[in-house]
């Protein structure tokens, strides 16, 4: 009989799509992979694991079960940890183990991972003042359309109305932000700006609104849960570069989808993550 592999588990039930059942699914295909969730931490009420706890339990891989969110606490708490960790899809849009998996479901995952059929990988991420972002950040006081899109995803009519306004007001009433080095995209600026890591650099999203019919196209976008989808210019790939507020204020600042303060002046460059995460799909990360 196979010798059983310890793992430890950090899952985050607030996110999109972790339900009772997928943890179950989860457990189940463990058990039935000779994988052992030894350890188990519920976030963001318990504490992430440090690297000392895993290698005291002798635990060598951490999963994590989750949004964009979670995945990045839990990089950004072991960084510089010997041990790999290994992302499942478990939030809504889930941009980082697409990277990782494809299209992958999480018991797919999990037989790959303990039949052999995974790589230790260092995608590459974006540095900031403020912190990483492994899927990608967002820049602007357009970002005040993620609040839409979370109000919708909950199911929330009346707070959707609501955060739509402070959208509108937010990306009509305040000053925009713009690539200040190197010098792309209108002078003017855009209500936000959004950066995706990959391979070969920094791709940046600039999302406008400089119609009524921009504002329709982006609330379609929204209805239909994608906000990718919006009218945007398409800059880049960048090693690194500088964003700025038109106005000299405070940018706001959404790394994998969570906020952040930020000056007015923000650098932002491409690095290797600082830990090994385990991709399942050729070529993944």
């Amino acid at each position: 009989m196979a010798k059983q592999r310890d793992i430890w588990l950090v899952a985050n039930e607030g996110s999109g799509s972790v339900r009772e059942e997928l943890l179950e699914a989860l457990h189940d295909t463990c058990a039935s992979s000779d994988l052992c969730i030894a350890h188990r931490a519920d976030f963001p009420g318990d504490p992430i694991p440090t690297a000392q706890e895993l290698d005291r339990a002798g635990v060598d891989t951490l999963v994590t079960l989750g949004g964009d969110g979670t995945i990045n606490a839990v990089v950004s708490a072991l960084a510089g940890w010997g041990g790999a960790i290994l992302p499942l899809p478990g939030g809504t849009q889930n941009l980082l183990t697409h990277r990782l998996h494809g299209e992958a479901r999480v018991e797919d995952v999990i037989k790959a991972f303990a039949g052999g059929k995974a790589n230790k990988v260092r995608p590459k991420i974006i540095r900031s003042s403020q912190g990483i972002a492994l899927a990608g950040l967002m820049v602007g006081p357009g970002t005040s359309w993620n609040d839409v899109r979370e109000a919708m995803r909950a199911g929330d009519p009346a707070q959707m109305l609501r955060a739509t306004g402070a959208a509108i007001e937010g990306t009509t009433g305040r000053p925009p932000v713009r690539i200040a080095v190197p010098p792309e995209g209108q002078r003017e600026g855009y209500p936000i700006i959004e950066l995706v890591p990959h391979a070969k650099g920094m791709d940046a999203a600039a999302y406008h609104a400089r119609t009524g019919a921009d504002f329709v196209a982006q609330t379609w976008a929204l209805m239909r849960q994608e906000f990718r989808e919006g009218p945007h210019d398409t800059l880049g790939p960048f090693d690194r570069l500088e964003m700025e507020s038109t106005g000299g204020e405070p940018l706001d600042l959404l790394l994998d989808g969570e906020p952040a303060d930020a000056t007015p002046r923000e650098t932002f460059s491409l690095e290797q993550c600082p830990v090994d995460l385990i991709a399942t799909m050729p070529g993944g990360g």
